[in-house]
Parts: C-alpha cells; structure tokens; sequence
C-alpha cells in the first residue's frame, strides 16, 4: 500500500507513505489543495519539511563547533530537508485519523530522528500534528515546516495577529531585521516568496470560501506564489523556524539525544 485515505463526513485526505505527503484534500466536499504540476512533492498537495525547512545556504553550516555540509539542489542550496523523500510507515489508522512513522537521518545531519505525524479529518476541518524525538547519540539542529498549496485565484490573505515581514539577502535569506506588515497590501497580483512571523489565525479567503489557518508552535510563515502555484494557488507554509536557521538561528531548536518536539496547525473551512 503506497497510499491511504481518511473521512469525516463529505472530507477527505489522500495521504502518501512516500513522504507522509498529503495528495489531496476536500473539506466540506470542496477541494482545497493544488496537485503537483510535475509530481514533485514541493510542487503541489502538502509536503512534509524535516528536519530543516525552506533552504540553508550553501548546504552548510556549523553546529556545536564541527562544520556540516549538507547535499544541495541545483541552485546550490540544500532545501526542504529529506522527511519528503523518506519511506513512512503506518503506525495507526481510523476511518478519520491516521498516524505515519520515519526513522529520519542523512547526509550532513548529526541527528538520528523518530518522527511520527497524525493527520485528521474533520467535516470541515483537517488537522496536522507532529512529534519528532532524537533517537541518536548527538545533539542536532532542527526546524520543522509544511508546505500546503491551497486552491485560490483571486485571493486575499488576513491576518489577526502582529505580522513582520523579514528583510532578505540574496533573494532568500532573512538577515534578522524585520517590520511590520500588513497583508492587506498584497494581492494575487504580487509576486511572494517571503518569510514572515505572525502571532494569531491566518485567514486566506478566496472565490467566495474562507480557510483559517491555526498554528501550534509554529510562527513562521512563508508565503509562496510563484511558478509552480501555477496561478491558481498560493502557498501558506507554516514553519518553526525560518529559511537558514542552522545558520541565523531564527526559531532553531536543538534536540539534544532523547528530547522531543512537537507542533502542529490545523486548517478549518468557514461557510459564508
């Protein structure tokens, strides 16, 4: 089985074992998440960014006084970390819930991590937590991050708490400066790929629907609506930490052997 499927009334989710990614989602009968364009998991549906999320620079990085190098995509920066291209295992399933498993390492990582998410369905809601314990002997950076494309042409993004908006270098990297921001300003006719700290619900409303967005112990966001949200998307990725935190330390946690983290957001459908 490559593949399982959870409901709740007239919602479903379609989760895949390869990467614990979400393929599709409807809420309330609705679909509410773009396909990938190319089948990539970064590219469509809800991809899973373990154990570091969004890119570090250059692949490397220096943790505890040993220097780290990390494998890169082709334009030189490593990204999204490697939970997406992992074998999950089932742990648990009910007909609204299920529970996926990974024992998570790789190139350039000191860490050995257990990682278990629980994805579930609500009428109109849908729901992601995650719980990630290092298993191994070295203490180990760690950021975790989704990455939802959610079906919007015409959208309008509201947030309800105090919203920053980072300064970035090089196109993608927060230098640690921030200011105020207001999405009131910024449309689908904007181009974003931009890195943000919000205190409270995002609300994304588009063609006459409403998606709220909560978060747990991620304050992070990227907004994303470049070439692969195809113009009929925009990407609303809840983070711990942001883009190169091994390197700028923004919302970095450090796992020493045997501690945990956990997060998780929770996405809930509003009828006009």
């Amino acid at each position: 089985m490559s593949h399982t499927s959870i409901r709740s009334a007239s919602s479903e989710a379609k989760v895949s074992l390869d990467g614990a990614h979400v393929a599709r989602l409807s809420l309330g009968g609705e679909e509410v998440l773009k396909p990938s364009d190319d089948g990539r998991q970064t590219h469509g549906g809800v991809a899973v960014l373990i154990p570091y999320a969004g890119r570090i620079r250059d692949g490397r990085y220096t943790f505890e006084g040993r220097s780290f190098r990390l494998p890169v995509s082709p334009d030189g920066h490593a990204i999204h970390g490697f939970a997406k291209d992992a074998p999950w295992m089932l742990v648990s399933e009910n007909a609204d819930s299920v529970t996926l498993g990974s024992r998570l390492t790789g190139a350039g990582y000191p860490g050995v991590l257990d990682a278990r998410i629980r994805y579930s369905v609500r009428p109109e809601s849908f729901s992601t937590e995650c719980s990630v314990t290092n298993i191994g002997q070295r203490s180990c950076p760690f950021v975790t991050g989704f990455h939802p494309y959610f079906l919007a042409r015409n959208w309008r993004i509201v947030t309800t708490g105090r919203t920053y908006r980072y300064t970035l270098a090089d196109r993608y990297f927060p230098t640690g400066e921030r200011r105020p921001f207001s999405f009131a300003d910024v449309g689908p006719g904007t181009s974003l790929d931009d890195c943000f700290s919000v205190a409270g619900a995002i609300r994304l409303e588009a063609e006459g629907r409403t998606l709220v967005i909560t978060r747990r112990r991620m304050p992070y966001l990227i907004v994303y609506n470049g070439k692969h949200a195809e113009g009929i998307s925009v990407a609303i990725e809840p983070y711990s930490g942001l883009e190169d935190a091994y390197n700028n330390g923004i919302g970095l946690t450090v796992l020493r052997p045997g501690e945990s983290f956990s997060c998780g957001y929770k996405v809930s459908l509003l009828r006009p």
